[in-house]
């Protein structure tokens, strides 16, 4: 097993609470933190000290903080859509729409719209802020290599990254739920869960088998390309055509440069060749291979969901050209057979 122990292991301490004297630290939490498992106190101390730059091993423990995002994000949500978003909806959505039920329709899609907007702006810059710095960063071989010596999957990962992995985890759980119980439903709802699965699914598991490095770059590519989904999206809704054509198209060349092109190329191949040259295969000769294969079937059906969605917006595209520049009802999928919920 992974350093001959199972997962949550032994590199999980507590290593600056050793220097820190009774006084420093209220007596309510030194006896709170006596009774935590060292996995939870690893955690709990880099909260305490602000140390976001403190390195440990991924544990389960660290997972008590992902039902605190799946309440979060919905909380933001409904403050958000009752406050805030509807006003602008209600501003932004032209009165030549004199039908009320297709303003209704549109406010509803707009507030949707405008939250993913919110979402993965704030996940793109909260992971390109974590990683920017990091060598893995700009090559891909250190996904699986450093700092020092340690090499895959015996490696620690900052307290900034787990932070980052519990929001992306959150968000997506929290979608699962969402899709099926508060937003438009589309023609292309059971793609959609199957994203939103596989999604949620490969940030725990990648997590857990220490491809949080390599997961890290994974989310900041998808998150930037939706952003410029969800402008072109609510652009349209506004009646704003110039501003959806141009986020359509630099959706498209996102789309084309970091998930067709970047994500199978660079990442893939490090996920599947690259990670093969640093494993010590009689170290990790039982679970290496398990995580291997696991994780990298994931990361292929994501690209096959990719490919999907890319052959969807071909055809949105050839449209647009068709129609001369003017982009259809919705930028990545049929507008045919949409369901609406109740808020």
């Amino acid at each position: 097993m992974l350093n001959d122990r199972p997962f949550p292991f032994d590199g999980i301490l507590l290593r600056s609470a050793s220097s820190a004297s009774e006084s420093e630290i209220p007596s309510l939490w030194i006896s709170q933190l006596a009774a935590w498992p060292a996995g939870e106190m690893d955690l709990v101390e880099g909260f305490r000290s602000s140390s976001w730059e403190q390195e440990s091993y991924p544990a389960y423990e660290d997972f008590l903080a992902l039902p605190f995002f799946v309440l979060f994000f919905p909380t933001i949500r409904f403050f958000l859509d009752r406050f805030v978003l509807e006003t602008l909806a209600v501003r932004l959505i032209p009165k030549t729409v004199h039908d009320e039920r297709e303003r209704k329709r549109k406010a509803k899609k707009f507030k949707e719209s405008a939250w993913k907007f919110l979402y993965f702006c704030s996940g793109e810059l909260l992971a390109v802020y974590v990683t920017y710095n990091e060598p893995w960063f700009t090559n891909t071989k250190y996904f699986w290599v450093g700092p020092g010596d340690q090499v895959w999957p015996d490696q620690k990962i900052k307290l900034k990254l787990k932070a980052v992995y519990m929001y992306a985890a959150g968000f997506y759980t929290y979608s699962i739920f969402a899709l099926i119980f508060w937003e438009t439903r589309r023609s292309d709802f059971g793609v959609s869960m199957s994203h939103h699965v596989a999604t949620a699914v490969l940030i725990v598991l990648s997590y857990i088998f220490r491809f949080a490095r390599v997961g890290s770059i994974v989310l900041a590519l998808h998150d930037a390309s939706d952003v410029f989904l969800e402008v072109g999206k609510m652009s349209k809704y506004t009646g704003t055509e110039w501003l959806a054509n141009i986020s359509f198209l630099m959706f498209v060349a996102s789309w084309v440069i970091l998930r067709l092109t970047y994500f199978p190329f660079w990442i893939l191949r490090s996920t599947s060749y690259e990670v093969v040259l640093t494993l010590d295969k009689a170290k990790h000769k039982f679970e290496g291979p398990i995580y291997y294969y696991v994780f990298n079937t994931l990361l292929f059906s994501l690209l096959v969901l990719h490919i999907y969605w890319w052959v969807l917006m071909y055809r949105m595209l050839v449209k647009q050209i068709q129609a001369r520049g003017q982009v259809g009802d919705d930028v990545r999928s049929d507008s045919e057979g949409e369901e609406e919920h109740e808020d």
